[in-house]
């Protein structure tokens, strides 16, 4: 991935530093590659959800109910699969620049390096809460139309549960680009994000002692779950939303102290 290099402006070195990301971001080909994957996966991955729902439904067995499922729900099932591809989105915003190495120039033009941080965050921030809502409403409305009748098309619940997606797209992306920060590789960060969002809450998740329970839901991934799907066991959404933002916070925190102590 090539990153597009800016000449030094006068000024205030974070509002400019602001101005520099945002022109970075949407300067590369690899933004909208990784935009355009978000989407085709999560129209596939919502239809499918759709259709999973339809077949079940009209394959009950003894005692079973068929029952409807706001919409919404299938963009929160699918964000935890595609968040995998916008935490992707948000580090590369870092590990590109080391990998082609203008990291050196960036950090020449705003010498203050919590400036570059801070930057690389602010843009981020209302970026990554439209991509989340953004493949959220995708994948809702594709699972709501291939589950045909069994999907519940209530728009109050259904903006509920964008804005909640959006909001663990960002505490997410933040996180991945901390991580980026303090790893530098994109390879390595994309491990990373990849063991705490995902892997490691599944298997601690479905661990019979309580204590491993309790361990994944404190996970970004895991309080990402028991956030998007309202679950009040082991902790209430609230807490679990209180969670990934302390992540976020600690990911970019972290970051900022290794770039300050670390040569780019």
């Amino acid at each position: 991935m090539s990153t597009a290099i800016l000449p030094a402006r006068t000024g205030s070195g974070l509002s400019n530093a602001v101005r520099s990301e945002w022109t970075k971001l949407w300067s590369v080909r690899s933004s909208w590659l990784n935009i355009v994957a978000a989407v085709v996966l999560s129209t596939l991955l919502g239809m499918q959800y759709g259709w999973g729902l339809a077949y079940d439904n009209t394959h009950l067995g003894p005692g079973e109910v068929a029952e409807q499922q706001p919409i919404g729900q299938f963009g929160a099932s699918v964000m935890l699969i595609v968040q995998v591809v916008i935490a992707a989105f948000a580090l590369l915003t870092v590990t590109s620049e080391y990998a082609t190495g203008s990291i050196r120039s960036t950090l020449q033009w705003t010498p203050v390096r919590r400036d570059v941080v801070l930057a690389k965050a602010v843009v981020l921030a209302p970026v990554l809460f439209v991509y989340g809502v953004l493949a959220g409403a995708i994948a809702s409305v594709a699972g709501g139309l291939t589950a045909g009748s069994w999907a519940d098309w209530n728009v109050a619940d259904l903006v509920v549960d964008l804005l909640s997606i959006g909001f663990y797209a960002t505490a997410a992306g933040l996180l991945s680009a901390g991580i980026a920060w303090v790893v530098r590789s994109t390879a390595g960060t994309l491990t990373v994000a990849f063991l705490l969002l995902l892997v490691l809450p599944l298997m601690l998740g479905q661990a019979s002692p309580r204590a491993l329970v309790w361990t994944a839901a404190v996970l970004p991934g895991g309080a990402g779950q028991n956030f998007l799907t309202g679950a009040t066991d082991p902790v209430a959404p609230a807490v679990s939303a209180a969670i990934l933002v302390a992540w976020a916070a600690a990911g970019l925190a972290l970051g900022n102290r290794v770039l300050n102590h670390r040569d780019a």
